[in-house]
């Protein structure tokens, strides 16, 4: 089951209808790394700087508003519970602005960049950055971003 929370209303300014474009990157990118057949689990909290300066802070001791979290709660199984995707409004906006991307082709890059996270992906180590690069590239590319532009 996927499940989107809308907490700063100003999402429905950026994207006409956040809950359907959340759940249509979530479940293409799914079937695009071809493991929707095991149909988790994945929340998703559409929110503000505060709320995510408060979660860096508590869970990685960060003291900043970030783009995105995740928080991985069981592997992948059927019917899992993957975990909680939480994205800034405030900061995805600045991004956007700064780097001449998009608003949507920003977000989903977050959405696919968060749920790869939840499936165990990591950009700690230079190899591990490449294969996720790699993965969120090609997915992206499936949905019709253009990752020159993100």
């Amino acid at each position: 089951m996927l499940e989107v929370n809308i907490f700063d209303k100003r999402w429905y300014s950026i994207i006409e209808n956040p809950e359907s474009f959340i759940l249509n990157i979530i479940n293409a990118s799914l079937k695009e790394l071809r493991i929707d057949h095991y149909e988790p689990s994945v929340s998703i909290a559409l929110a503000d700087d505060n709320l995510l300066h408060q979660l860096n802070l508590k869970f990685r001791k960060i003291d900043k508003p970030t783009n995105v979290l995740s928080f991985q709660c069981e592997q992948l199984s059927n019917e899992c519970d993957l975990g909680d995707i939480a994205i800034s409004i405030d900061t995805i906006k600045k991004e956007s602005s700064e780097y001449l991307i998009p608003i949507p082709a920003h977000v989903a890059h977050m959405l696919v960049h968060g749920l790869l996270h939840l499936l165990g992906y990591d950009h700690q180590e230079e190899d591990e950055e490449i294969i996720m690069r790699n993965l969120e590239s090609k997915i992206l590319i499936s949905l019709g971003y253009n990752m020159c532009a993100i």
